[in-house]
């Protein structure tokens, strides 16, 4: 698919901006677990904190398609800080906007927009809690494993269950009653600023709840339809920078007097690799496309994200292979894009509810 002259013009400045700034340190900050501040301030700057809200309340309404780019320029070098950006930009601010009263909007956008604050999504199927009712106001206790973007303090959306509904709450940075605990035992996306959530009586009035009472069944689903294409731009750009590293690697290991770009197993691989990347952006860009005309993109969506899924996985495995034991060394990048490729497949939605969503939107 050809892009547009604007989202030409975007790819080649945040793919400028990602190799001269987030390339600096996004090994530095993978290793060490630090959530990437300075960055995302420079990335607020840009208006990317803003791709999904209306310019009415300071943000650049980027279509489909351009944001999608975005997200895919900036994984081919940072997949924690594309994640961030998914996190707010998708399981934020844009059900806010599609759900949200005016009261609402007026209260988090403007703020979101700026960059002032950062907003954070909850794991739903994470959740351990008890939810109860008083006073027009959800009580909830226990726990809950993954608040994306839990590092930033900001606001965050959850869902909660209650009497067999599903309500999506708004949880505002300032409350007392939940405790945000930093996650270091994840396998990837180091930097991404997972936290865990401890909930100790917190109150949320129903009037930051989003939408009527029982709407959170479909509220998540419209979310995952988004999300789904945006993880897999993030899955795409992994797989790009997996086999450009993977190429570049090859051309340069001489073995038995010439480079392993000339032997036949290697090449195999890599004609896999590119096979599979141009399917997951053909796939990728059609449902963008889909979206952007206002059409039902659920079934592509979740096509997209699957297929996205088991190709990132195939590929970062077989530009390690590649490496061969150079591989496995933290020396190299490609060990860390096998790392965030684990987590950038199982959020928000398994593969198991993905298939279940193909077939019930096929037959």
């Amino acid at each position: 698919m050809e892009l547009n002259k604007e989202a030409l013009l975007l790819q080649n400045e945040i793919r400028k901006f990602a190799k001269e700034v987030l390339s600096e340190k996004a090994d530095e900050f993978d290793k060490k677990g630090i959530f990437p501040v300075e960055n995302i301030k420079k990335i607020s700057e840009m208006g990317i904190l803003g791709s999904t809200i209306p310019e009415s309340f300071g943000g650049c309404a980027l279509d489909t398609v351009s944001f999608l780019v975005t997200l895919e320029e900036i994984s081919k070098v940072c997949p924690s800080t594309a994640l961030i950006l998914l996190a707010h930009n998708i399981l934020f601010s844009y059900p806010l906007v599609k759900f949200g009263n005016d009261a609402q909007k007026k209260k988090y956008l403007p703020f979101l927009a700026a960059g002032e604050s950062i907003g954070g999504f909850a794991e739903v199927i994470t959740n351990e809690i008890k939810v109860g009712l008083e006073n027009n106001s959800y009580i909830i206790s226990g726990r809950n494993h993954i608040l994306l973007n839990g590092v930033a303090n900001g606001p965050f959306l959850m869902f909660a269950e209650y009497n067999g509904k599903v309500d999506a709450l708004m949880v505002d940075s300032s409350v007392s009653g939940v405790l945000r605990n930093k996650k270091d035992n994840i396998i990837g996306m180091n930097c991404s600023g997972i936290t865990e959530l401890v909930f100790d009586n917190l109150r949320v009035s129903a009037d930051n709840r989003l939408g009527n009472e029982g709407d959170g069944r479909n509220i998540l689903e419209e979310i995952k339809t988004f999300a789904n294409l945006g993880f897999s731009a993030i899955n795409l750009g992994i797989a790009q920078a997996s086999m450009e590293n993977a190429i570049k690697y090859a051309k340069e290991r001489v073995q038995f007097g010439e480079p392993i770009i000339n032997f036949g197993m290697v090449r195999e691989m890599i004609a896999d690799m590119a096979t599979k990347i141009e399917a997951v952006r053909n796939l990728l860009y059609d449902g963008a496309n889909i979206r952007d005309n206002n059409k039902d993109c659920a079934r592509i969506s979740a096509i997209t994200r699957y297929f996205s899924n088991q190709a990132v996985a195939e590929i970062t495995t077989n530009a390690i292979q590649v490496y061969g034991g150079y591989g496995y060394m933290k020396d190299y990048p490609v060990e860390r894009y096998f790392r965030d490729a684990q987590v950038s497949r199982v959020l928000c939605c398994s593969g198991m509810e993905l298939k279940e969503s193909i077939v019930s939107k096929t037959i």
